[in-house]
């Protein structure tokens, strides 16, 4: 991690000579949950944040080839995610539903309907759309300006973003354009089991988010109320070492 990390608002940040090879994106939520993403080059990482108990590992994306990897730091192991892995996944719940469907029908009428409605298993959904709509309104947060943006699920407003550009930022275009590539390839990914329908797409659409063009300086879920917010950026050189898969870590077949 750079030896210094400049706050958002710092004036230093919005000159155009701030702009450097290497980025360093700090976010928190309303809850205090914080994570990060990096960018070198093509080259991005992105913490996952495992609910309450912070991040157990990152993902890494080369944008030359369009390649994603999952590392686990708990288990010291990675694992390729790709189409194929989604595909897996979905196969894996289809097969996990129809084992439960056949389970509930052993059970008595009323409590069949109650488990099914429990378990969501009684209705049949299709394909979730995913679109984002400007909504004309630009917004101040932390000394910079940003646009706000509609996140609309399944025909209702999910999230509401305010995006701003790289030249608000102080970020150089190359490593706006690969933190652009890895969103865009994470909801290429999701898209995929979207558009397939059924129990994955319902799981997948409460946190798919379709490429901004643009970075959030807050993203609010108008389900629960949680905002997550760009606290802190920083331009310094990142070691290589943060883009690359450990030595001692294991490949881990995705099924």
């Amino acid at each position: 991690m750079p030896a210094r990390l400049t706050l958002l608002f710092t004036l230093a940040l919005l000159l155009p000579t701030a702009a450097q090879a290497d980025a360093l994106l700090r976010f928190v939520d309303s809850e205090g949950e914080q994570s990060e993403i990096l960018v070198k080059g093509p080259y991005a990482r992105m913490d996952m944040v495992n609910g309450g108990g912070g991040g157990t590992g990152f993902m890494l994306f080369n944008a030359g080839d369009r390649s994603l990897y999952i590392v686990d730091q708990t288990n010291r192991s990675y694992m390729r995610f790709d189409e194929q892995v989604i595909d897996a996944q979905m196969q894996a719940m289809e097969q996990m539903i129809a084992d439960l469907r056949a389970q509930i029908q052993q059970l008595p009428a009323e409590a069949r309907a109650e488990m099914e409605a429990q378990l969501g298993l009684g209705v049949e959904t299709g394909p979730v759309e995913v679109e984002t709509r400007a909504t004309g309104r630009e917004q101040e947060i932390g000394g910079l300006r940003c646009e706000e943006k509609e996140i609309i699920v399944g025909g209702r407003v999910q999230n509401v973003a305010c995006v701003a550009g790289p030249g608000e930022l102080g970020l150089s275009l190359r490593d706006f354009d690969t933190l652009n590539a890895l969103m865009g390839r994470l909801f290429d990914l999701s898209r995929r089991a979207l558009d397939a329908g059924g129990p994955m797409a319902q799981a997948m659409s409460s946190s798919v988010m379709p490429p901004l063009d643009g970075v959030p300086l807050e993203v609010r879920d108008l389900r629960d109320g949680v905002s997550t917010r760009l606290a802190g950026i920083s331009t310094d050189t990142l070691s290589p070492e943060f883009f690359r898969i450990p030595q001692n870590y294991r490949e881990q077949e995705a099924f």
